[in-house]
């Protein structure tokens, strides 16, 4: 039987956040075989020597100490996923808090062929459009910008054809619209 799942949204009231990271924590210790999972953690633990307000500096301070704090005998594993490292506190990044970084580059062209086959599984091309071309106009961007200039492609699609006429073949002109919309809204 898996143990109950913990969600907790931090952010919340001022006064609130600082208490509400060390609930977190203590109900993790608790629960033991935890796992704190820190999403855009340059939002939760920005640099404090950038200009923060007391109470941001007061949040990433808790978040040391509670970090800190663990012990094997917590079982409490902690993961942080973000896209911008050079924006985290640095010190929470060093050994014994965070000791262990994984980095995952943007997807290369294979990549981005490969997770075009798969969000466009069975979906029609205009003659001359294939996967290559569209795979090079998505250089820079992520799995999930991918999947989104996908589903917008196919939305531009539909829209071009009109109510009743079925699923049309994507064009050169759906995905550029695509990748225009998405590009715009980092």
């Amino acid at each position: 039987m898996c143990p109950p799942q913990l969600a907790v949204r931090i952010a919340g009231l001022d006064g609130d956040s600082v208490k509400r990271v060390a609930q977190v924590f203590s109900r993790a210790k608790q629960e033991r075989s935890s796992v704190v999972f820190l999403d855009e953690m340059e939002g939760l633990l920005p640099q404090t020597a950038k200009q923060l307000s007391q109470h941001d500096i007061q949040v990433v301070e808790q978040f040391l100490i509670e970090i800190s704090n663990l012990e094997p005998e917590h079982e409490v594993f902690l993961v942080g996923a973000t896209n911008h490292p050079d924006y985290v506190e640095p010190r929470a990044l060093r050994g014994g808090r965070f000791s262990e970084k994984i980095r995952i580059d943007l997807p290369g062209t294979v990549g981005r062929e490969l997770l075009l086959r798969r969000y466009l599984n069975g979906v029609a091309h205009e003659s001359g459009l294939g996967v290559s071309e569209i795979a090079e106009r998505l250089e820079g961007l992520a799995p999930a910008d991918i999947e989104a200039v996908c589903q917008a492609a196919k939305r531009f699609a539909l829209m071009r054809a009109g109510d009743g006429q079925g699923s049309p073949s994507l064009s050169s002109g759906d995905f550029e619209m695509a990748i225009q919309r998405i590009r715009m809204n980092p």
